[in-house]
């Protein structure tokens, strides 16, 4: 089962000088809200830096949240919260979608949460052809051969990257 793409959320108070401190460790901006959140990645590892969290949390998107929360259920995990959904509009949302937020164990906040945009063929295609670029540039960051890079450009990207 695909329980989400994850990002690591962290509460920040000055966003400029955590965009600087990410960048600086070779993450690329994907997001800038000034005032609420910066998002970041490297390869597919996503960081959001918030001025409006109370804790750090885990947010984990593209899942059916449903479908999570009672296979969650049914493995014998007893998570808290409940099911969500938000219709596009509310609380800035673009499109329809639904969310939950729960606590692993250890009491760390974990919330899933998806909208439509992020459901169907075309996303999964699209979330496909950002880990081949991800994988890709993490290749050449770790030093892989040309070889190895210029074989996985003509034998998967070339394949299956296309959106």
């Amino acid at each position: 089962m695909y329980f989400g793409s994850p990002t690591l959320c962290l509460k920040g108070k000055d966003l400029a000088a955590s965009r600087r401190f990410y960048e600086a460790l070779g993450m690329q901006v994907v997001e800038d809200v000034p005032g609420s959140r910066v998002v970041l990645r490297l390869g597919p590892f996503r960081l959001g830096v918030f001025t409006f969290l109370e804790e750090n949390w885990l947010n984990l998107r593209g899942a059916d949240v449903s479908a999570v929360c009672e296979a969650l259920r049914g493995r014998g995990e007893a998570p808290e919260g409940k099911l969500e959904r938000y219709k596009t509009g509310e609380q800035g949302a673009n499109f329809d979608g639904e969310c939950w937020s729960t606590r692993d164990p250890g009491g760390n906040v974990v919330f899933f949460d998806t909208n439509a945009s992020e459901r169907g063929e075309a996303a999964v295609q699209s979330r496909v052809s950002q880990l081949l670029r991800d994988t890709e540039q993490e290749l050449v960051r770790i030093g892989a051969s040309a070889a190895c890079v210029g074989a996985f450009r003509r034998e998967i990207v070339a394949k299956y990257g296309a959106e």
